[in-house]
């Protein structure tokens, strides 16, 4: 049951960050005018129009491999992190508001709900890496 959790959970983000890089890559000229807009220098914002959208997909890629599964889930809970300190930031009033580029639905989402989600998928992840550590340990016995 528990390795079936973890599998849904990697499963989840597969799927989210497929959608959320296919969204900013179909739509890439609207997801670099975003970038452009965020409070970042503009040449940090031109590493992050790539970069970004190549760690969501390099996420997935390592989340389909059982060897690296591990290794996805913690790149995926990094980034969801890196993302969810931003948001706070932007809900704590500390940068403007600023335009979210998250691409697809996620992107119509308030930051409060944004919030909300990005906590609910670290949850999920930090469960999934428990499980899955917890059963490397038992399996070592």
């Amino acid at each position: 049951m528990k390795k079936t959790i973890a599998q849904v959970i990697s499963a989840a983000f597969i799927l989210l960050w497929v959608y959320t890089a296919g969204s900013k890559l179909t739509d890439f000229q609207s997801y670099k005018q975003e970038m452009s807009l965020q409070v970042f220098s503009p040449d940090f914002a031109a590493v992050l129009v790539y970069a970004i959208p190549f760690f969501e997909i390099l996420c997935a890629i390592l989340l389909l491999i059982k060897k690296t599964n591990k290794l996805g889930l913690a790149l995926s809970l990094l980034l969801m992190l890196v993302f969810t300190g931003y948001i706070l930031l932007i809900i704590l009033g500390y940068f403007p508001k600023t335009p979210c580029s998250c691409g697809g639905i996620i992107k119509a989402m308030g930051w409060k709900a944004h919030l909300i989600f990005n906590i609910f998928f670290i949850s999920a992840s930090i469960l999934s890496l428990f499980i899955t550590l917890k059963q490397e340990v038992r399996d070592k016995d």
